[in-house]
Formats: C-alpha cells, structure tokens, sequence
C-alpha cells in the first residue's frame, strides 16, 4: 500500500471509490512497521512479558481489523472483506494462542 496506493486503491475498493494516496502510504506504513514489531518479537526464543504484549497487540490488531473493513463495507470490494476476515481471523488466533502460552 505504501509504496504502490493506487494499486491498493483497486484491489481493495469497489469500482469508482476515491483514491487517497496519503491515505494509503499511512495506513502501508503503519501495516509495515506494526509487522516489522512482530517479526522482532518473534526472534526473541525466551518467554518474556514483552513478548506477550506484543502478541496480544498483534491479536487485537488482526482480530479486529475485519470489523474494521465491515464497518465500511459499502467502499470494499466483498471478496477483499471475507479474505481479509479469514486471513486475519486466522493469524489473530494464532497470535492469541502463542500469547497465551507465554
């Protein structure tokens, strides 16, 4: 999204919806460092206290993101909804599981 917005613009968003591309570039930014956070914490092969708090983040993050796109679903694109709502259904999960075992 950062870097290609209005490639994101149609992949996302039905026919005719407005492009955004500062829009776009924030939100590839913020998906970009958020998973550069995760791909950190991942590294770290001792259970630590920041190490849950940042799955736990990332399992709200993942876990809420489909009601977020729900919430605007008159702009998505319905097969963009339910691939998103599995994807992040299923990594948010998982992310809640390994913060549990912590």
């Amino acid at each position: 999204m950062a870097g290609a917005p209005s490639f994101a613009n149609k992949l996302y968003y039905k026919e005719g919806h407005p492009e955004n591309k500062n829009m776009s570039r924030w939100f590839g930014h913020a998906l970009a460092t958020c998973a550069a956070a995760q791909v950190l914490a991942s590294k770290d092969s001792q259970p630590s206290p920041a190490r849950k708090a940042v799955l736990l983040a990332s399992a709200a993050q993942y876990l809420t993101a489909p009601l977020m796109m729900l919430s605007q679903k008159e702009d998505f694109k319905p097969e963009m909804i339910a691939m998103n709502t599995v994807s992040c259904g299923v990594v948010g999960a998982l992310c809640l599981k390994a913060a549990l075992k912590e």
